[in-house]
């Protein structure tokens, strides 16, 4: 073992101990290389080994102290939603939220949205700057109903990463990712279906269920692996369920992050029921990982997941541009379109 190896043994077990208390400013490098007869540099690096295995934290001009104990917040327990399907309500609660003004000196963690003050936005700020000067009137006309050709391929393009490959004719762009998850039912669904959905559910998709006079069934849900599929199966067979609406990635409140496998059963159970699912994508693209998590739209060969997404969490929200992968159902999802909003800007 190396010296300095040595001399980080010695202080972890001094802290394990508690001669060294939570927040405690540990002894100087000078001091420690009197102590025991070794250079500053060796004490360095034994205090950098502590820093990796989060015992020790390093201030600037202070020294070096005992790292306090992070304790982990316990994880919610699995929901258990009423276990029939319900009429949505609380639209008055939801118009509060939406209308209150958001405080620009606080930092808004209870909506999801990135932060548009960092630097890397100036390329797409540049962009938009060049158009405007060079007076490029082409996004001030109508556009396909399908969107932009040189966006669909770049958004093709993107999907790689989530294991889809997925082609520029087979999506359709759309105002944000609430209007491809709109588009999407209204593809599938008639007013009095019955939907299955994780709980709880975005508010903003069960006031859509409202408008649209669908029925929530609200299906049990793990804060690690997400959707009961033993929850979700009892569902199938006892009611008349016509799709199912899920976010499995980055999940919003949860966390979860659908493991692969349950992911594939869960696209094994939309087969044998002959159900659809609508996959809410849109915080995938966060992920701390590389490549990020693979969709359920990426095991999917029978066209029967509808993929939506959209940059209102990765760039911006204001720039309104989400996307849907409808699969077999591409005509019905432009109908919809057509009658609900046309092109998109």
């Amino acid at each position: 073992m190396t010296r300095y190896a040595t001399l980080a043994a010695l202080l972890s077990q001094r802290i394990e101990q508690g001669l060294y208390p939570a927040g405690d400013r540990l002894p100087s490098v000078r001091a420690l290389s009197l102590e025991h007869g070794v250079s500053i540099s060796t004490v360095q690096q034994a205090y950098r080994l502590l820093e990796e295995s989060q015992l020790v934290e390093a201030r600037p001009k202070s020294g070096y102290f005992v790292q306090r104990r992070r304790t982990l917040a316990e994880l919610p327990a699995v929901t258990r939603p009423v276990q029939r399907p319900v009429d949505i309500s609380q639209w008055e609660q939801v118009l509060e939220l939406i209308r209150n003004k958001p405080r620009e000196d606080v930092i808004q963690l209870g909506r999801g949205m990135p932060d548009i003050s960092e630097p890397t936005l100036k390329p797409l700020t540049k962009a938009l700057g060049t158009l405007g000067r060079h007076g490029d009137l082409r996004s001030l006309l109508y556009d396909s109903i399908q969107g932009v050709i040189g966006l669909r391929e770049q958004i093709a393009r993107l999907l790689l990463d989530s294991g889809c490959q997925i082609s520029a004719d087979q999506l359709v762009i759309t105002t944000g990712c609430h209007e491809a998850l709109f588009t999407g039912l209204r593809a599938v669904c008639q007013p009095g279906d019955i939907v299955a959905v994780d709980s709880p559910c975005f508010h903003g998709t069960m006031q859509t269920l409202k408008g649209l006079g669908m029925k929530a069934l609200e299906i049990p849900t793990d804060p690690l692996t997400g959707i009961s599929l033993e929850a979700l199966e009892l569902a199938l067979e006892q009611w008349p369920v016509k799709t199912i609406l899920l976010t499995p990635n980055c999940n919003n409140p949860l966390g979860y992050i659908m493991p692969e496998e349950r992911k594939q059963r869960l696209l094994t159970l939309a087969q044998r029921y002959d159900v659809t699912i609508i996959e809410d994508d849109v915080y995938g693209d966060i992920a701390y990982q590389y490549p990020r998590p693979r969709t359920i739209k990426s095991f999917d060969e029978d066209g029967r997941v509808l993929l939506c997404s959209s940059f209102s969490k990765t760039l911006a929200p204001g720039l309104r541009i989400g996307w849907i992968a409808p699969g077999r159902y591409l005509d019905r999802v432009l109908h919809m379109k057509y009658i609900g909003t046309g092109s998109t800007a």
